[in-house]
């Protein structure tokens, strides 16, 4: 019966009208024309301007439901859908459009902070805490031009910054499995410098990860403690330095890893996640010219433990020297230009492989016809797999004017992803498949293309996109459970997504907002089969209620018709969360919410446990 209400409720709110913390912030009265969003091209852009697909999701929205990991904010996006091996902590990905995890580019305050000891440069966001951050935006679909031709989809966050004058707060949250969460901001300043410093500390018993340990079954825990700081100088009226400061300590336990001794499937896992980044950056400000120089590192120390012992340890690093620059040539017409030096390294044994990538990008941007179009390429020089061209083309026009115009947007783009130095030093280790077997990894291709109908405003909208995206000779793990070699292999074919996103808000008068999205993706492997783990159907819906104190939502979120590796089908899922924010003064807010309020168990990954129904309560001090 419960599973029956609440396939009900979500399917009704989803289909009705349908989006989630939609692409223009609403709560500060801004016209869609007036909201701009960075991560399409880095630099501040007009929604009217874009053609590509992006989602952002506010401070407001980030404090109003809660949640402590932006995993679950992303899961809420149209066309993304995110899985873990458990609990919080436990091993997660986020997929765009149906593409890896790994493909997606995750920036944190301008800083790529990929972890580069992972398998393939992939960003852990299961250690990204959501205290402390401002703004999440979302670019959807394989548009690497400005941020590496790989980048199948980015994801750019940035942490809370002064407003005006002083500003302070402290939030402390309490709840179930043992979880207790306190985090604390500052920064203040004034025209000539400012900073500010924000620490998180989240910690929490978990529950059991894995549902086939039943024997001793115990809980598994994980701790966070995450630190933010910025910095900014102005040096003249033009001319800025500002600095940011990243520092990620996460410790974790787990189920399935191997036994150090016995190599044995045992469920006593521990690893530990070290993560340290930091930028300086010069900027100059004018009339018709914006520039920035800008240095950034990023380093990653894992530790994994089995049944209390050592078992392997990674670390990665890299770096990046880059420079952007937007110019206003005259009325109408606009261009960006970027040049990134990258480098990439990572340990294993007594060698340290490294890898260098130069890329030089440029966009020129029209005011053409009823809205605009942008035509961008990009040049790459890969130490390894040589140069490499991309491009990206994107157009945007109004149909029909009025309080809630009508418009047509729409992209294609194309990019590149070179095998990453992990892959290429374990298909030579030890446990890999046979030489003759794997053969030399060569570089992926990708093309994709999206087309969309908007109308409405931030209060009122409906949008529609069509999306397809391929990519060639497409690189993939494989483990051989009778011989015990594993390695990665690569397709000789293309891997195909397609969809349509379609996404909406509306308001129901007497304090009421509703927005929701829902989203069908086709995914295909190089052999016409259905890729694991990418649902063809998800769906969320946000039900919101404004009071003069009290603000409440309710978030329902859907994924249906999903398989494993093996191909067979996983169970459909749902999840309805609750929220209440209370603002009992000026300065003081009492929180509270529930997470699975259905509590359904339905597992996202065969044979791991999900979150099951948990309260939480907490306050917000501020000044």
């Amino acid at each position: 019966m419960t599973r029956s209400i609440t396939n009900r409720a979500v399917l009704a709110v989803a289909l009705a009208v349908p989006h989630l913390c939609h692409a223009a912030d609403s709560s500060e009265g801004d016209s869609a024309l007036e909201e701009t969003v960075v991560v399409a091209s880095r630099v501040p852009t007009p929604l009217n301007r874009l053609g590509v697909s992006v989602s952002v999701t506010d401070r407001e929205s980030l404090e109003l439901l809660g949640y402590s990991n932006i995993g679950d904010f992303l899961d809420l996006q149209p066309g993304v859908s995110v899985t873990r091996d458990g609990g919080p902590g436990k091993a997660a990905a986020v997929r765009i459009r149906g593409e890896e995890g790994f493909r997606t580019r995750i920036i944190l305050d301008g800083i790529d902070i990929a972890d580069p000891s992972s398998p393939q440069v992939s960003p852990r966001i299961e250690h990204l805490l959501s205290e402390g951050l401002q703004r999440i935006e979302v670019l959807r679909g394989p548009q690497g031009l400005a941020f590496g031709a790989d980048a199948g989809g980015v994801i750019s966050i940035t942490t809370r910054q002064r407003a005006s004058g002083l500003a302070a707060s402290i939030a402390a949250e309490g709840g179930e499995d043992g979880f207790s969460r306190l985090g604390a901001f500052v920064a203040g300043g004034n025209d000539r410098i400012s900073g500010s410093l924000s620490v998180t500390d989240l910690r929490t018993d978990g529950f059991n990860a894995r549902v086939s340990d039943t024997v001793d079954a115990d809980r598994d825990g994980y701790d966070n403690t995450t630190t933010h700081a910025t910095a900014s100088y102005a040096l003249t009226d033009s001319w800025s330095l500002q600095g940011s400061l990243h520092h990620i300590d996460g410790d974790n336990e787990s189920d399935g890893c191997f036994d150090s001794v016995t190599f044995a499937v045992i469920n006593d896992c521990n690893d530990d996640y070290l993560q340290s980044a930091w930028r300086v950056a010069l900027s100059y400000e004018g009339d018709r010219i914006s520039s920035t120089l800008s240095y950034e590192s990023s380093s990653t120390e894992r530790d994994f433990f089995s049944a209390g012992l050592p078992a392997f340890s990674t670390e990665g690093g890299s770096e990046e020297l880059s420079w952007l620059a937007a110019l206003a040539i005259k009325e109408g017409h606009r261009i960006a230009l970027g040049v990134d030096a990258s480098e990439v390294s990572i340990v294993d044994g007594d060698s340290e492989p490294s890898r260098d990538n130069l890329g030089v990008w440029g966009e020129y941007g029209l005011d053409f016809g009823r809205g605009s179009i942008t035509a961008g390429a990009r040049f790459d020089d890969n130490d390894d797999f040589g140069q490499h061209t991309s491009w990206r083309v994107s157009l945007h026009q109004t149909l029909l004017d009025g309080p809630r115009p009508l418009a047509v947007k729409g992209a294609i783009g194309t990019g590149f992803r070179a095998p990453s130095p992990f892959e290429i030093v374990y298909n030579s280790g030890p446990f890999s498949f046979p030489a003759s077997e794997t053969g030399p990894l060569r570089e992926e291709t990708s093309e994709g293309w999206e087309v969309g109908l908007l109308w409405g405003d931030p209060g009122q909208s409906v949008e529609l996109t069509w999306f397809d995206q391929k990519i060639e000779d497409e690189i993939y793990f494989y483990f051989d459970p009778v011989t015990f070699y594993s390695g990665y292999l690569q397709d000789a074919g293309v891997t195909r997504s397609e969809g349509l996103e379609l996404s909406g808000a509306t308001p129901l008068g007497a304090g009421f907002q509703v927005s929701a999205n829902l989203t069908w993706n086709e995914t295909r492997s190089v052999t016409g089969d259905q890729r694991p783990y990418r649902p063809e159907w998800t769906g969320a819906a946000n039900m919101l209620w404004q009071g003069d104190w009290l603000t409440a939502a309710l978030t329902a979120r859907f994924a249906r018709d999903s398989i494993d590796t093996l191909g067979e089908p996983m169970p459909d899922t749902e999840r309805l969360d609750a929220s209440v924010v209370a603002q009992v003064s000026q300065k003081l807010q009492l929180t509270a919410r529930v997470e699975n309020l259905t509590d359904n168990r339905d597992a996202q990954i065969r044979d791991y446990n999900v979150q099951p129904r948990a309260f939480y309560v907490g306050l917000r001090f501020g000044i």
